[in-house]
């Protein structure tokens, strides 16, 4: 029997490698193989994608928690920019500053000696310096500031035309409102409340060995110089050029003479120009301020076309140009304005 069975098994794998059924079962337990292996890729992938998903949902929601909290913001900074544009169209207009002045670089010194001998027992003094181009409404937690300073001081402030910035000092009721325009820039804002004033970053401005290129501008006369230390000039030159007076009389003869005035005054800027351009080559390394004073719209033509990155200071000073008192020039645009309020 058992014999009968082996040659019958015999006969049936003889059968099967002929016929190719082992062939065909081989390549099915392959391919079942190779489906386990899939599945558990499935699975993988399933568990690394539910994964990602979580991560993905939680990647949306802080994004849309950001999102809200940027919308809440521009919407709080637009809403106090409307509070402080309405602060200043509300102001009346007489509202204004009670006295103003300019100090001498020594009379500045003297004002702000004084102000730091000053002493409250609470911190109640209030220091803000507003850095060049910039306004109180820029400054970090301008809505605290507000707090402390009354409304129409800080509207005065935002009024005045300064590029070089300023420093308010304000105590409680007004007994001390006073701000200081600088002639050179400060180029951080801020502000702080303490029982005394913070004098320390206008006295260390003030005190600043700056290399200062100066130009002060007239048709006719124009003043290059240098300054190593914003005290006296290193190296200056006065420029003369003959430019007509203006001309009263009307028609035909007023108009080609103030063609010829034009050419005059076209021919003073070439000449300033260069000498300007000759300051600069020589002393371009050591150049802090390039000040622009006298007549503005012609100093800062006549400076237009330079492409040194040189910080340019526009003086409101009514700046004389004398030739027996050159180190005079200096003295009056290193003049602080003081405004009490």
């Amino acid at each position: 029997m058992i014999e009968k069975e082996k040659v019958v098994g015999n006969i049936s794998s003889l059968f099967n490698k002929y016929s190719g059924k082992e062939e065909l079962e081989t390549e099915i337990n392959r391919l079942q193989s190779h489906i386990v292996e899939l599945e558990l890729d499935v699975r993988t992938a399933n568990i690394r994608y539910g994964k990602s998903a979580e991560s993905e949902k939680k990647a949306i929601a802080a994004k849309q928690e950001a999102e809200e909290k940027l919308n809440s913001l521009e919407i709080r900074l637009k809403t106090l920019e409307h509070e402080v544009e309405k602060e200043r169209n509300d102001a009346p207009a007489s509202i204004s500053f009670t006295f103003n002045d300019e100090f001498s670089k020594q009379q500045t010194a003297n004002f702000l000696n004084s102000l730091s001998t000053i002493r409250y027992n609470d911190p109640v003094l209030i220091t803000m310096y507003i850095a060049a181009n910039e306004s109180p409404a820029g400054i970090k937690e301008y809505g605290i500031l507000s707090d402390n300073v009354d409304s129409e001081t800080l509207a005065l402030a935002e009024k005045l035309d300064s590029n070089t910035g300023l420093v308010l000092f304000h105590s409680p009721n007004h007994m001390i409102n006073e701000i200081l325009v600088p002639p050179l820039p400060l180029e951080k804002s801020s502000w702080g409340a303490d029982n005394k004033f913070d004098i320390s970053v206008i006295s260390e401005l003030l005190n600043k060995d700056a290399g200062i290129c100066v130009l002060v501008a007239h048709a006719g006369e124009s003043f290059t110089g240098f300054s190593f230390d914003s005290q006296d000039f290193d190296s200056f030159q006065m420029i003369k050029t003959s430019v007509k007076a203006k001309h009263s009389k009307g028609g035909f003869s007023q108009r080609r003479f103030e063609r010829l005035r034009d050419e005059d005054i076209a021919h003073h800027i070439d000449k300033v120009r260069l000498a300007l351009k000759d300051l600069l080559d020589e002393f371009r390394d050591s150049i802090d301020y390039l000040i622009l004073a006298g007549d503005l719209p012609l100093a800062k033509e006549i400076a237009s076309d330079f492409p040194f990155d040189i910080p340019q200071v526009h003086s409101p000073s009514d700046v004389r140009i004398e030739k027996h008192n050159i180190s005079g020039i200096m003295k009056q645009l290193m003049t602080c304005r003081r405004y009490r309020l």
